[in-house]
């Protein structure tokens, strides 16, 4: 099995670390150097309150000088001391999996997973050989000793530094008992001591020891082997452990101190860091000062960086939604066990649990997590979903995971969400889905605002999944952020389905969707919405986006244009090979898409491009797939329109007509039926049909009874005769009398 680590938060907005406040002691060189860097062993022990039971031998010693033997005595005592002893339990080797667990919870795991515990093993003994998977798929032989200072890329580098390729280390003792894991990693902590203050840095502003990421996920790997019975522990260990907790807790306060509320997953690390500090070592003077600021920062952010929807402001569904969750559940489980804030643990359970149904609302029908924005795709850790069904008691995950990733019900009888689609415009994001079996139909659609640098240049662009495979995906993010196409492809505008203008990056920034719309019932689902992103190039683009029986789409674009000339494409990503039958397209493999303008224009291109992996469903995997662009050139004071179908079929083409009566009438033939779609921005009326409704449906199946489906209309007549009235503007739905 291979694993891969994903990558928390390394691209680099300016204000993280770049400007700190004047009252900041981080600007300080001396005490930065003395205090944090290089401290000595009377300012450490200067620190600590030793005047209490059991550290009286500690305590003597460092009086009279003897810091080796006051070193012995602490870790006496430690080892003694009653205290919580926790380590993290992940998926499939994941940082951004990382959940507490006691020891024998783990040990349970890994007898239930022995593919999991094999993974482990086999990756510790390769640690034991000094050969490393230090960041992403690298591979390192460092040979008799390793050298931290190691060019792993330059964001690679940092990724290093987090130290998350230890962990195997600490789960490979507790699930065998062998000391020399802990001996192996007691090895390579001194390594990294004797190195750490001569570390080159990747980007100038950025240190890559003393950093906030590398502070709050570092050394919660320490930590965790602190707590751990080495029987070859050295004072000199104990010494290299206080004076790394004690220069971290410092740096951190006072990065949180002076530099304020920040929003994004960086300060969510670091004060989580701030605060286990603080509650595992009660002992350093300035814990209480520590714990204090942390948990403010933490409630600050649980309160302004997650969406009333359960969504969380960076909007990459998987990597730092997940990763700031996680955080939130696991700061729960240490406030819980050391008990601490109370107020503020009971505040993580009101909130949190609406995480776990906006996942359930994005996860596709095969059980992965979308490729949206910095975000890797691959199937979600059911173990998240589950820890979640029971913590915040929603049983209907129970129904999502069985159906959709065959994880054993915990309770009967098998229950589901009360939604199938879920309109979010919180977070800005809107999911279509027509059941929740692996073959359902599904489809995300993506419109929020900017979040930061991991969002992407993107707006009003899709996904669709059906009968269990993705049909059209969104590019994603490559393995790591040193990935050459990061940049030029991954965040492109033109790597989206979306429509780009002369191929160029939309402005995203200050964009979000607007005027956005929603409509759903049984016979139709509807959405649509506009942006400004190309509005310097004079062009304003709305989608409207029908989603017509749960059985296929109609996707409207109206691209309002100032001036001529420019090229507008319309682009479609899958990951399915496509072939064209003259102005259609198709898929040649089954389950597959049917593809096609409906009103002509347009002219098509071809071509392929990398995307994160629908078929090798490991975070950070990606792989050549298809695109088709439909080009268009603008009219001066113009609106060139697309009119889509995209019709998915289950193992074999489906037959299907297609027509457009007219510019606001198109319709649909197929095995299920006639479908009649009318799509106006006012009164439809031809001689058949009249209403103020600006989306209408006529669904007939055989003789049946035509069944009618409407949105944000006051009336309806069919051949003269009123069908239905109200005196508000609502959706509606009924049968059309014969």
């Amino acid at each position: 099995m291979k694993a891969l680590l994903v990558f928390l938060a390394m691209t680099w907005p300016a204000f993280a670390q770049l400007k700190l406040s004047d009252r900041s002691q981080l600007k300080n060189a001396e005490y930065l150097e003395h205090q944090i860097k290089t401290i000595s062993d009377g300012d450490l022990f200067q620190a600590l309150v030793l005047d209490q039971p059991g550290l009286k031998d500690v305590e003597q010693a460092a009086g009279r000088g003897d810091f080796a033997q006051a070193y012995q005595a602490w870790g006496a005592w430690w080892d003694a001391r009653q205290q919580p002893r926790y380590a993290t339990q992940t998926d499939k080797l994941l940082i951004d999996t990382e959940m507490l667990k006691g020891y024998d919870e783990i040990r349970a795991y890994a007898t239930q997973y022995p593919a999991a515990r094999d993974t482990v093993l086999g990756r510790a003994a390769l640690l034991l050989k000094n050969i490393f998977r230090p960041w992403g798929d690298v591979v390192v032989d460092f040979g008799l000793k390793v050298d931290f200072n190691r060019e792993i890329g330059q964001s690679g580098k940092y990724g290093f530094h987090y130290w998350g390729w230890s962990r195997v280390l600490t789960s490979a003792y507790l699930m065998t008992g062998e000391q020399k894991y802990l001996a192996k990693f007691d090895e390579l902590f001194h390594q990294w001591y004797g190195q750490r203050n001569s570390i080159t840095r990747g980007f100038p502003e950025f240190d890559v020891v003393y950093y906030e990421l590398g502070l709050g996920v570092r050394n919660r790997m320490f930590i965790e082997y602190y707590f751990l019975p080495f029987q070859e522990r050295s004072w000199r260990t104990h010494e290299r452990m206080l004076k790394t907790m004690l220069g971290a807790g410092r740096w951190l306060y006072e990065l949180e101190q002076w530099e304020g509320y920040r929003s994004g997953n960086w300060q969510i690390h670091g004060s989580y860091m701030l605060a286990q500090l603080a509650m595992v070592f009660p002992e350093f003077r300035e814990s209480s000062a520590w714990l204090n600021l942390a948990l403010q920062r933490l409630d600050e952010h649980l309160r302004q960086d997650f969406f009333e929807d359960g969504g969380h402001s960076e909007r990459a569904p998987r990597n730092y939604t997940q990763a700031t969750y996680l955080t939130y559940r696991n700061l729960y489980y240490l406030l819980s066990t050391y008990h601490v804030r109370e107020d503020l643990a009971q505040a993580i359970r009101q909130r949190m649990g609406n995480t776990i149904d906006w996942w359930i609302a994005m996860l596709a029908p095969t059980g992965e997590i979308p490729a949206i924005n910095d975000s890797h795709r691959g199937l979600f850790p059911t173990f998240i979903l589950e820890d979640g069904a029971e913590f915040y008691k929603k049983p209907y995950v129970y129904g999502v995971l069985k159906n959709l990733s065959d994880v054993a019900p915990k309770a009967a009888p098998l229950t589901f969400p009360p939604f199938l689609s879920r309109h979010m415009p919180a977070s800005g994001f809107t999911v279509m889905r027509s059941d929740w079996t692996r073959d359902a139909l599904y489809m995300n659609i993506n419109y929020g605002k900017w979040s930061g640098s991991h969002t992407h240049s993107d707006m009003l662009d899709f996904e669709i999944y059906a009968y269990g495979k993705a049909l059209a995906v969104d590019a994603g993010l490559g393995l790591t952020y040193d990935d050459p196409l990061y940049i030029p492809w991954y965040k492109s505008s033109r790597a989206h389905n979306m429509v780009t203008v002369n191929d160029r990056n939309m402005e995203r920034e200050f964009i979000e969707g607007e005027s956005i719309k929603w409509s759903s019932s049984p016979l139709l689902e509807y959405f649509s919405g506009e942006h400004r992103g190309y509005e310097t190039l004079g062009v304003r683009h709305r989608r409207q986006v029908l989603f017509v029986n749960h059985r296929y789409w109609l996707i409207l674009d109206d691209v309002k244009c100032e001036k001529g000339g420019d090229t507008l494409s319309w682009y479609f990503h899958t990951p399915t090979t496509l072939v064209r039958h003259g102005r259609e397209y198709h898929s040649t493999s089954q389950p597959g898409m049917f593809v096609c303008p409906l009103t002509g224009g347009e002219s098509p291109r071809t071509g392929t491009s990398m995307a994160s992996s629908t078929s090798d469903l490991t975070p950070g995997k990606t792989e050549q797939i298809n695109w088709i662009a439909f080009d268009q050139i603008s009219k001066a004071a113009g609106t060139m329109q697309y009119n889509v179908l995209l019709f998915p079929y289950r193992d074999q083409r489906t037959l299907v007509e297609h027509a457009a009566i007219s510019e606001t009438h198109f319709r649909i033939k197929s095995p299920e039926g006639v479908d009649d779609l009318y799509v106006s921005s006012g009164l439809t009326r031809d001689g058949e049909i009249e209403t103020d409704a600006p989306v209408l449906l006529l669904h007939r199946e055989g003789n049946q009874t035509v069944r009618y489906s409407l949105v944000d209309g006051t009336y309806l007549r069919v051949r003269g005769k009123q069908v239905w009235s109200s005196t508000t503007r609502v959706a509606a739905e009924g049968f059309v009398p014969n």
